[in-house]
């Protein structure tokens, strides 16, 4: 199985630390964030990666280069224009067209088991969108999931107090068939005036395709704050001790 990460974005939200760096080439426990998502990538068989670059493209490629040192290789991808999620992997579209493949976001840490984890879920019960979920206190900075069983049935981003159909929220990892790629294909400017990923998700839902919801047992964080940043290295230090 493949992969695609996506790593263009600068990282608005980290301030002054993102000026000379993308957001996933933030350190925590010595190593960027990219590094523990790719390594955690290859633990769960992924032999090759394809990385979507653009903010400060260089940094990312000079550390990884082929992608010895993550037991991958490494093929880089360039989202010209940062305009939102829903497309940024399609530079990768044939790269990733000859079978289901990873698709994580460069800043999310969660045990490297649970990639493992999540290919065995999707080859007992091949779908055609096995999408990571965690359960949050408060779901209104991500996109909450509804679900009957195992099976996603609406997903809405950032919902004011009260709207969440759940507190399980996308957990910015999952595995799809190529399928996906006729739907971001179809996607229209939402409106923050940005293409969004769980825009194709919600036409896939539409249109009778199979997405299931995996849960992510261990922690997990989205780093996308010098605070999550802070709290992910304390984590990472505990699970060395």
């Amino acid at each position: 199985m493949k992969a695609v990460v996506l790593a263009a974005g600068k990282g608005t939200r980290m301030r002054e630390i993102n000026d000379s760096i993308p957001k996933p080439m933030v350190e925590v426990g010595g190593k960027p964030v990219l590094w523990h998502v790719l390594r955690a990538l290859r633990t769960a068989g992924v032999r090759d990666a394809a990385v979507v670059v653009g903010y400060k493209a260089e940094s990312i490629r000079s550390y990884f280069g082929d992608g010895a040192d993550v037991g991958l290789g490494l093929s880089y991808f360039v989202q010209e224009v940062q305009d939102g999620t829903g497309k940024a992997a399609d530079p990768a579209r044939e790269f990733l067209s000859d079978g289901p493949f990873f698709f994580s976001f460069g800043d999310i840490l969660t045990d490297a088991s649970e990639y493992a984890s999540m290919v065995e879920s999707f080859e007992s019960e091949p779908t055609d969108l096995l999408l990571a979920v965690r359960e949050v206190p408060d779901p209104s900075r991500f996109g909450a999931v509804g679900t009957e069983g195992d099976r996603i049935t609406s997903i809405i981003e950032k919902p004011a107090a009260g709207e969440a159909p759940s507190n399980w929220v996308n957990a910015g990892i999952f595995i799809s068939t190529p399928v996906l790629f006729d739907y971001t294909a179809r996607l229209e400017l939402s409106a923050r005036g940005e293409y969004e990923i769980p825009d194709a998700f919600r036409m896939m839902i539409a249109d009778g395709r199979v997405v299931r919801a995996h849960s992510l047992d261990a922690g997990w964080r989205d780093v996308g704050t010098p605070e999550d940043l802070e709290a992910a290295g304390s984590e990472i230090a505990d699970r060395a001790a």
